[in-house]
């Protein structure tokens, strides 16, 4: 669909209807146009007063006027690469010519400039910032990783309502945590009843890993403990069919970016962080030290569970399971 801008006849029109009182999408119907174009027209080209016709033509003539055509012209690019040079960021540049204005482009096509040099041999990168010869990702990972969905999920709400209530005991919430760089990840898993939790090491963060590694956590628990598992949309859990079938697990996911949903294992999360803070490497743990980090979160005691620790909650529900 071609754009069309709205003409001088048309704002004579809409403010002659607005003193009409007449609502947006009904000048918008009268006119033939969008809801939306309607409401940006009074909302860029209000002044002071209110929306007046003559007064919203001009303002949007002098937005239309652009300082330079918007193309990375020969003089664009030379003064470009000399403000590199002279120590500028892309941002700077940009944002300076359009201040002057001057013919200008985003600071990302100067980036993509930049780096283009740098495939063909080139030095500019030496000037950017942080100096480095390839764009790098914010999360870097393996060739394949992270493309698509999770198949099969079954959704958050979809799960038992007794979830919510917390009355039942063997309904888990689990997670991973990351250590610095190549030092390995932290399995974590938490009762959202006794808050009882279960920690494993994994060296990646494939699903290849991770899943054999909650089956070996969850198979010490006795199945009368283990009804659902509920976790977030990493693809680490994309082999959660398997983990379903080895456990008996009914395993749940929460929705993207609901962080809230999972907020027992988010705590427990904070809790492993006082002893290994962010950045913290986990290559040196093993056995032992996942011992440790489980007593710690054990046998601690809980306020919400009137100051008894989670192995005594989780060791009298044991006591009385069929």
């Amino acid at each position: 669909m071609t754009y069309k801008r709205v003409t001088g006849e048309e704002r004579r029109l809409i403010y002659r209807w607005c003193r009409e009182q007449c609502g947006v999408r009904e000048i918008a119907g009268r006119l033939g146009r969008a809801a939306g174009s309607i409401s940006r027209e009074l909302a860029r080209n209000r002044g002071k007063k209110g929306y007046r016709p003559k007064q919203a033509d001009w303002k949007a003539r002098e937005r239309a006027r652009r300082p330079g055509p918007r193309r990375f012209t020969e003089t664009v690019r030379l003064d470009a690469e000399k403000r590199l040079r002279e120590g500028w960021t892309p941002d700077i540049i940009s944002g300076r010519a359009r201040l002057e204005e001057r013919a200008w482009v985003c600071k990302e096509t100067i980036y993509k400039h930049v780096y283009a040099d740098a495939k063909a041999g080139g030095d500019l990168w030496r000037n950017l910032p942080r100096a480095h010869r390839k764009r790098r990702r914010r999360c870097p990972r393996a060739d394949g990783r992270g493309r698509g969905k999770i198949p099969n999920q079954r959704m958050i709400d979809t799960r038992p309502a007794e979830v919510e209530t917390r009355q039942t005991v063997g309904h888990w919430e689990g997670d991973l945590i990351n250590g610095a760089w190549q030092s390995g990840n932290l399995v974590t898993a938490v009762e959202r009843n006794t808050r009882f939790a279960l920690v494993g090491r994994t060296d990646t963060k494939e699903a290849r890993e991770v899943t054999p590694e909650l089956c070996t956590m969850f198979l010490k628990v006795p199945p009368a403990a283990r009804l659902g598992l509920t976790l977030d949309n990493g693809k680490e859990f994309a082999r959660h069919e398997d983990l379903a079938r080895t456990t008996g697990l009914d395993v749940f996911f929460a929705r993207p970016y609901h962080s809230w949903e999972r907020g027992t294992n988010e705590n427990l999360n904070g809790l492993i962080r006082r002893l290994y803070p962010k950045q913290s490497s986990f290559a040196e743990i093993g056995e032992a030290e996942l011992g440790r980090i489980e007593r710690f979160l054990n046998d601690r005691p809980r306020k919400c569970l009137g100051w008894k620790t989670p192995r005594e909650a989780m060791s009298v529900f044991l006591a009385s399971a069929p």
